[in-house]
């Protein structure tokens, strides 16, 4: 990734965990002496396991940062691999800034569909009309890609999303298309109620789920609202980790979760790393098998 295009706001957890790798030509030397065969090798298993992602009656989707790289790199990289990807728009004024470099033109182009992820640090102090306007200013610049929905880290009370939600409507937007994702120190359990009168969606998050003991959320929630999972380990200092890391109570709840939603639920693998990611998405497909939910 480009030095302008840094997530700086993730650092904490965002760990890509390989160099990005071209799709490569084989060839006839071994592995072990030319790295192109090693990364044709792990190419090759990738598409293993996106072919029994294919299999599952879920659609599963993928961050826009598993390699080191752009937006348009990573997009370019998982076509093939996943349906969809998240759009991570996680810092407002890095993401506004975005030119061809960072979302080229030929995206629509590829074999993906999208949707985005809008900012972690969008300017709700300054009032909900400024964070509206950043959020419209984003709308705008991926509106090119028809991003299937958009997920919102909540503001703290009913006000400021009652006039985020006017302007998002006045703006011509579906407010459907809005998902309230569950956070640290918002549990959703104070907005639930109006974002339902408000007809917004939901995203419920396992990794926050399980790190900030939201599992009340199971049972609370309108599951004809729910259009997303979002599926990682909880690490520390907040960090997505790999399902590998998922112990006995988080299995327990992923699977709760598949079981509730609705099959058109879209299950996002929010990890950020290029292996993390891939050893889990064999592991979901291995265990909604065994869960009987294929």
């Amino acid at each position: 990734m480009r030095e302008g295009s840094k997530f700086h706001a993730l650092s904490s957890f965002l760990k890509p965990d390989g160099e990005f790798r071209h799709r490569p030509v084989m060839n006839h030397h071994s592995s072990a002496e030319n790295p192109a065969l090693s990364a044709a090798n792990s190419y090759s298993s990738y598409r293993r396991i996106a072919a029994k992602l294919k299999g599952l009656p879920r659609r599963v989707a993928a961050p826009s940062f598993v390699i080191p790289d752009t937006v348009g790199a990573n997009c370019h990289f998982l076509e093939g691999l996943f349906p969809e990807v998240g759009l991570c728009l996680f810092e407002t004024d890095s993401c506004l800034a975005y030119g061809d470099q960072d979302l080229p033109p030929d995206l629509p182009g590829l074999n993906l569909d999208y949707h985005v992820h809008l900012p972690l640090d969008l300017p709700w102090a300054q009032g909900a009309e400024a964070a509206a306007q950043a959020t419209l200013d984003l709308v705008t610049k991926t509106a090119f890609l028809n991003p299937r929905f958009y997920v919102l880290h909540p503001p703290g009370t009913t006000g400021e999303l009652e006039r985020f939600c006017t302007l998002w409507h006045n703006a011509g937007l579906q407010n459907r298309d809005l998902l309230l994702e569950n956070i640290e120190g918002n549990d959703l359990d104070a907005l639930l109620g109006v974002s339902g009168d408000l007809g917004l969606s939901l995203c419920l998050d396992l990794g926050h789920m399980l790190s900030y003991e939201q599992q009340f959320l199971l049972r609370v929630a309108d599951w004809n609202r729910v259009r997303m999972l979002h599926v990682n380990a909880p690490g520390k200092s907040s960090r997505h980790e790999a399902l590998t890391s998922l112990g006995p109570e988080g299995k327990i709840l992923l699977q709760a979760l598949l079981e509730h939603s609705r099959p058109e639920t879209t299950v996002m693998l929010e990890i950020f790393g290029e292996q993390g990611l891939f050893d889990s998405a064999a592991l979901l497909a291995q265990w909604m098998e065994q869960w009987k939910l294929v």
